[in-house]
């Protein structure tokens, strides 16, 4: 199959409707429009509320190549502004996290409170003939808005609300936030940093496969777990990997039944009772049913197990990670020890999962370097895609429909003016 001589500037040429073209994936021209397009136009998750609890608390966090500091104001408002110094550019924060009265240039003591008004330039009086203090005041990003408390940040003045952005993932949002008896995770257990040598979109292809390549990269995590809690992965499910409008993809098990239901100790119970007051019966079973969905809302976040996970591109074949597990707020220790646990035997720095990930996403893109038939083939269970009424598509436990509807959403932002 031949292509364009100028991949980068024909994007549906490169997106087909069971393939996609490997210089998707290591084109440095196509990874520059994706900042433009994807990263520097939509909403991009930031933090979680649950980061910044006091008025001075800060994250430093970045939209694309652009650094944005996240702080909560003394009046408890969360803003967003650019990370820069309205002076002569330097940044206004250069620690990853922490509490300030205020912000302060370590290059030539420009100061700034939280609500990001400029209070001080040093030697003040060579100012005199310069435009007042509020006309330098730090400068928000464009737009800002929060849902559950995870807060997005978008550059651009202009496009879809939030709640547009994020349309059907709200319903699995709430799933996974439900969870928590007072209605609010919590992020504050501590993060993982790690970074890979490949290119971005194969992390969120990774993370919701339906554990097709769990059954090779994983195999003895898999074979362990199934034997301890009584799962048959050989079982297989219809409708449980869905893509939704937007860029949105979601694995879904809360049917699957395990044959050895978990032990409950006087901690479920009151978790249990504690839910049940929040929420009612039936709202509980549908939280708690089977497996909590795994999802991800694009671009960069993603609901894994036991973890929101945060992807930040550098270039075409670097990407940062960053795992932070998400604790239930208001559920008794016990339960968040064992989400803690949990996490740990999986994705912390010993795990069994998020090593053979990293390792083999490494592997594909030296393999990319390879151009003899550069396409991708993502036609698995073509032939069953269900259509959904939103717009999405449904498919059977490790099917690719998802794949397909990510890589169609990707074209069309990509082929946008």
């Amino acid at each position: 199959m031949d292509v364009p001589a100028s991949p980068s500037r024909n994007l549906h040429a490169l997106v087909r409707r069971d393939r996609v073209h490997g210089s998707l994936y290591r084109d440095p021209a196509l990874f520059e429009q994706e900042l433009d397009r994807i990263w520097h136009r939509g909403w991009v998750y930031l933090a979680h509320d649950s980061e910044i609890p006091a008025p001075g608390d800060y994250v430093r966090r970045a939209i694309g190549r652009q650094p944005v500091l996240v702080v909560r104001d003394h009046d408890g408002a969360i803003r967003v502004f650019f990370n820069r110094c309205r002076h002569r550019a330097n940044l206004v924060c250069h620690l990853e996290r922490g509490q300030a009265k205020a912000f302060v240039c370590s290059y030539h003591g420009w100061s700034y409170a939280l609500d990001g008004q400029l209070t001080g330039r040093s030697f003040e009086e060579a100012y005199a003939g310069s435009p007042p203090p509020d006309a330098f005041g730090l400068t928000p990003i464009p737009r800002a808005e929060s849902y559950r408390g995870l807060i997005f940040g978008s550059l651009s003045a202009a496009g879809i609300s939030l709640d547009h952005h994020l349309g059907g993932v709200k319903e699995y949002l709430d799933l996974i936030i439900d969870r928590a008896p007072a209605g609010t995770v919590e992020l504050g257990a501590g993060t993982q940093k790690t970074r890979y040598r490949g290119n971005w979109k194969m992390l969120p292809e990774n993370s919701l496969e339906g554990a097709y390549h769990g059954h090779f990269i994983h195999k003895f995590t898999f074979d362990l777990s199934d034997k301890r809690i009584g799962r048959n992965r050989a079982v297989t499910h219809e409708d449980s990997i869905r893509y939704l409008p937007g860029g949105h993809m979601v694995e879904d098990f809360r049917k699957v039944e395990l044959s050895k239901p978990a032990a409950r100790t006087p901690a479920h119970e009151a978790y249990m009772e504690a839910l049940t007051a929040l929420h009612g019966e039936a709202r509980v079973r549908e939280i708690l049913g089977g497996r909590t969905p795994m999802v991800f809302v694009f671009p960069n976040l993603m609901f894994i197990q036991t973890h929101f996970r945060r992807l930040h591109p550098v270039s075409v074949d670097e990407t940062f990670v960053y795992y932070q597990p998400a604790l239930l707020k208001g559920a008794p220790p016990e339960i968040n020890r064992e989400i803690l646990r949990h996490h740990e035997s999986y994705f912390g720095p010993a795990g069994f999962l998020s090593a053979d990930d990293l390792e083999i996403m490494e592997r594909s893109q030296v393999a990319l370097g390879a151009e003899g038939d550069d396409w991708l083939y993502i036609g698995r269970g073509l032939h069953r895609e269900k259509a959904r009424p939103d717009g999405g598509s449904a498919g059977t436990t490790m099917d690719e429909n998802h794949l397909r509807g990510l890589w169609r959403h990707y074209a069309e932002l990509m082929s946008s003016e």
